[in-house]
């Protein structure tokens, strides 16, 4: 079976890779990002001046779905209310005890020896490590003391390799302020790094990264049509060449798809960006939408959720893409 929604987890790269990618305020800001001058962000619609750039547009408005009994069940519109509203993250008060599991993305089973380092994204700094266990009883389990963020973060990003298994980032992760939480980490095995791009009949560029998410609403609903892009900056749609976009299934086993199954995000609202090339300062996925009937009649498509991403060489990236919030 496979894991049903990514809510955390992920890698320790080799050593003297290069982790740093941002978390957002430096870029949104202007900062210089591969050679682009990154614009601020406005509104978050995203409207003409796209330069034509080619992915499918959705044909319907944005919907929202739970799972019940199993079986993924349409709830009616998206609810887009908190974008571009201020975040609810409390700042980082001190040391946090986390526990929890390493688990495999595909059997949902404890991963043993699983190297786990814990980053702030604005500043790259290391804030926690620890390795699971490999105990018959207790084989995933791990804790760590978090420490601390900075004042330019309230999210970490949490790194995982092992044995057999892909270096792994799991982005933008809020763990609230406390003297303990708890959560498990999902980690991509290199045998489901090369099965799920075998599903639509393709095979994985060498060295390329991947990306596995899933699109949620201001309730934490699945959102199906809507498109995830990989970008070169963060407001504007200027697609990573080569990254290709694929959404899955919604069944019972959910598999990504060919494009001409799925043109735009399902009712599980899960996608996978293959092929995603090394850039030395990451890249941004963008989910884009219409909102209303009235947004898909005016053709005005609006960036609902957007992360900074890490493109190291051979790595697989995980997240649950929440609204876009200041």
């Amino acid at each position: 079976m496979w894991v049903a929604r990514l809510a955390t987890m992920s890698l320790v790269a080799a050593a003297g890779c290069n982790l740093y990618f941002g978390d957002g305020d430096d870029e949104d800001a202007g900062t210089a990002v591969d050679g682009d001058v990154v614009p601020p962000i406005d509104a978050g619609v995203v409207d003409g001046g796209d330069g034509g750039a080619s992915f499918p547009r959705p044909t319907a408005p944005t919907r929202a779905s739970s799972r019940v009994n199993g079986v993924w069940v349409d709830q009616g519109a998206a609810d887009w209310s908190c974008l571009n509203t201020p975040s609810s993250d409390q700042p980082s008060t001190g040391t946090i005890q986390l526990g929890g599991r390493v688990i495999d993305f595909q059997s949902g089973a404890g991963v043993g020896a699983a190297a786990i380092v814990a980053y702030s994204p604005s500043t790259s700094t290391g804030v926690g490590m620890a390795t699971s266990s490999s105990g018959a009883a207790s084989r995933g389990d791990y804790a760590m003391a978090l420490q601390m963020l900075p004042s330019t973060s309230t999210r970490y990003t949490f790194v995982t390799s092992a044995q057999g298994y892909t270096g792994t980032y799991l982005l933008d992760q809020y763990v609230p302020p406390a003297a303990t939480a708890s959560r498990d980490l999902v980690t991509i095995s290199d045998a489901t790094m090369t099965s799920l791009p075998a599903f639509i009949g393709l095979t994985r560029t060498p060295n390329s990264a991947l990306v596995i998410g899933d699109i949620v609403d201001c309730q934490g609903r699945a959102v199906s049509n809507a498109v995830a892009l990989a970008t070169r900056t963060r407001s504007q749609l200027d697609q990573v060449a080569g990254a290709l976009s694929f959404y899955f299934s919604a069944g019972a086993t959910s598999l990504p798809v060919r494009a001409n199954q799925a043109a735009v995000s399902n009712l599980d609202g899960r996608f996978m960006i293959l092929d995603v090339p090394p850039i030395a300062s990451g890249f941004a996925v963008q989910i884009l939408g219409y909102r209303t009937q009235a947004e898909l009649s005016a053709g005005t498509l609006t960036q609902l959720a957007q992360l900074w991403s890490p493109a190291q060489p051979g790595t697989a990236v995980t997240a649950v893409w929440p609204p876009r919030r200041n």
